[in-house]
């Protein structure tokens, strides 16, 4: 047990009592371990609870004999129902009300578009095929904005693979109201870190462009966030709840002119218990919230769905999760609202810099009660973008009139939205692209830049390393071929054959 606490405990006489209300439990994994109030003074105590006592002779008799008397009546019981059953069946058979196959397919394939054949009230009071309705070609509904309400949440650190694999039922939730991706890419020109993910995510753009490119610069932001967009084109009340302080001082607009209100929590319970509270206060158009737990226990023992302590944290905060989307749901009478999901990066081992799709592929949803935003996944040739928040969240406000020019992402699920095609594959067997620092170079070339032979990924001399094929299976570790595994800011590299020389930089074009 992790008996936590905060500042010094003078010595104390167990079981001296001085009640002020506080409890103790343990931060570890946020889950409350002692329900009895103790002292601010005591540290902990044991509770008093009775001990289970062995059954007694007697006892154990009793039981015995109730316990065969009821197998009996029992047994008897069945065999008479048996009897019953078989006779009626012979009789009448019983037909079950089961749907046709294809029907039910039907029904599942799109609930909203069931919705709206059924004739229901929707928010505005009318029938369901009355204003709020969607037809091919329409650019946008008739929803007020007064009637719009979005809510982003950033998982710091969540793995695609992770949330696939998990029993995570409120975001499955939010699967079924809107269009998914387990596939989608976080930015593509810098290492995939929280500052230029994050970054990314709110200003619709790559690094290149906002020009955070670490955890250390986030103040040299040169693009608008969303938040900053949004309260200036629509003048909405925003709100921010984080676990990662740096977020709201640094890297989000903090001249007030972007955020009406904001919270750095101690903890990912306090930070959603915040933001649970203004969403249920309806005070506010927009909110956000950063859970930082999965970070933090990928860090600690590693991101791995099958890692416990990083799964028990990604459950919990699905717990969460839920309780924010049924704050939503109890406040959302008349209310048309935008749900975005998505996370900064993923993670591999420990950490999460390398250019490799575990550390840059991510989850991203979009639930709406909107009858423009689809429902199912994205195609694997076009799985999204963490960049894609910003346009997704214009274009729910107030359509495509609103989303900025020069953006790096695009609409995300919205029918009345047409995607760009994805850009052609470029030869990666000659070149490697700036953008993926070279990380994306499967070619042949062998020596470093000053003509020094380079050690093969899967040898250990005279170099050991931790830069192996089967530490980094997608990183294309062949040979002894230039690579660039861990993104090295200046492209590909390799480690030399030369004892006295670890490693150099190799002579590779630019795609």
């Amino acid at each position: 047990m992790n008996r936590t606490g905060h500042g010094a405990i003078p010595p104390v006489v167990r079981g001296e009592i001085y009640s002020l209300g506080f409890c103790a439990y343990d931060m570890s994994l946020n889950y409350i371990l002692l329900t009895s109030c103790v002292s601010y003074l005591l540290r902990w105590d044991y509770c008093n609870v009775p001990t289970c006592q062995p059954l007694t002779t007697t006892e154990a008799t009793v039981t015995t004999s109730q316990t065969t008397t009821e197998a009996t009546t029992t047994a008897t019981e069945q065999t008479t129902s048996q009897a019953t059953t078989s006779t009626t069946s012979n009789s009448s058979p019983t037909t079950c009300s089961t749907p046709e196959l294809t029907n039910l397919l039907e029904l599942t394939s799109d609930l909203r578009a069931v919705y709206q054949s059924t004739n229901l009230p929707t928010i505005d009071g009318t029938s369901s095929n009355g204003s709020l309705s969607w037809e091919e070609g329409e650019e946008t509904c008739t929803t007020l904005l007064s009637k719009k309400k979005v809510l982003l949440v950033g998982i710091d650190g969540l793995r695609a693979d992770v949330v696939g694999m998990t029993p995570l039922p409120n975001i499955r939730r939010l699967q079924s109201m809107g269009t998914y991706s387990f596939w989608a890419d976080v930015q593509s020109s810098a290492s995939a870190v929280s500052g230029p993910g994050w970054a990314s995510m709110f200003t619709g753009v790559e690094p290149s462009k906002h020009l955070v490119s670490g955890n250390g610069d986030l103040g040299d932001r040169a693009y608008p966030t969303v938040f900053k967009t949004v309260k200036d084109t629509f003048g909405l009340k925003i709100a921010a709840s984080v676990s990662w302080h740096p977020l709201v001082n640094e890297l989000i607009e903090t001249d007030g002119t972007a955020l009406d209100i904001t919270f750095e929590a101690g903890s990912d319970c306090e930070m959603a218990a915040t933001a649970e509270n203004w969403i249920r206060s309806e005070n506010y158009d927009f909110v956000f919230v950063d859970f930082d737990g999965p970070d933090s226990a990928g860090h600690s023992t590693g991101f791995d769905g099958y890692a416990e302590t990083y799964q028990k944290r990604v459950i919990f905060v699905d717990k969460l999760i839920g309780n924010l989307l049924d704050a939503v749901l109890e406040t959302s009478s008349g209310e048309e609202w935008l749900i975005v999901l998505t996370s900064d990066h993923g993670g591999e081992g420990t950490s999460h810099s390398a250019y490799d799709k575990y550390n840059r592929k991510i989850p991203f949803i979009v639930a709406s009660n909107s009858p423009r935003v689809d429902v199912g996944f994205m195609p694997i040739d076009d799985p999204g973008s963490q960049m894609d928040v910003l346009p997704t969240i214009m274009h729910f406000l107030g359509g495509s009139s609103a989303v900025p020019e020069g953006l790096d992402g695009q609409v995300f699920g919205f029918k009345d939205y047409t995607r760009t095609t994805p850009p052609s594959t470029t030869d990666t067997s000659t070149c490697g692209t700036d953008s993926a620092l070279q990380a994306d170079y499967r070619g042949t070339v062998n020596v470093t830049a000053n003509g020094v032979a380079c050690q093969a990924w899967d040898i250990q001399e005279p170099h050991s390393h931790s830069l192996t094929p089967c530490n980094y299976p997608d990183a294309g570790l062949e040979s002894n071929y230039c690579r660039n595994p861990d993104g090295e800011p200046n492209g590909v590299w390799c480690y030399t054959n030369d004892p006295n020389k670890r490693w150099d930089y190799c002579n590779v074009p630019s795609c």
